[in-house]
């Protein structure tokens, strides 16, 4: 079998063959005598760890840095798309303290002349989006 096939499986499959994914997990891990896997359920929970891992090292292949993952989010922001990795919450839509303290978060970072010099990300774009998306939030749009 390949290594770390596990990481495909559904829950109930890890459980009705808890012996024999317990045996492959530790040694595609190569972490014997350190992982202690008692139980079906600790089996799903490493499993779930290294399933939010992979994907988490996946996603970072795609972007230079965080920054510009986020400025991507905001540039391409439609509707409701990337609310949750931007930390938009209906709170936001609600309150406007709440949504002037959103704004302020992503100025602090995307603001032009904190980034003086650095041309990898179009911060008067950004900005213009910040702006854009703040203002639906408050009903200006």
């Amino acid at each position: 079998m390949d290594d770390f096939y596990w990481l495909s499986l559904s829950e109930s499959k890890i459980k009705n063959d808890f012996d024999i994914i317990k045996v492959d997990v530790i040694k595609d891990t190569d972490l014997k005598g350190i992982l202690s896997i008692e139980s079906a359920d600790d089996l799903v929970k490493i499993i779930k760890a290294f399933k939010k891992a992979s994907i988490n090292s996946a996603e970072d292949k795609y972007f230079k840095s965080e920054k510009h993952k986020i400025g991507f989010m905001l540039l391409k922001h439609e509707g409701s798309v990337f609310d949750e990795e931007l930390g938009i919450k209906k709170k936001h839509y609600i309150n406007k303290e709440a949504a002037k303290e959103w704004k302020q978060k992503y100025q602090s970072i995307y603001h032009p002349d904190k980034n003086v010099g650095d041309s990898s990300i179009d911060y008067e774009e950004v900005m213009s989006k910040i702006n854009k998306i703040y203002n639906r939030m408050v009903g200006k749009a």
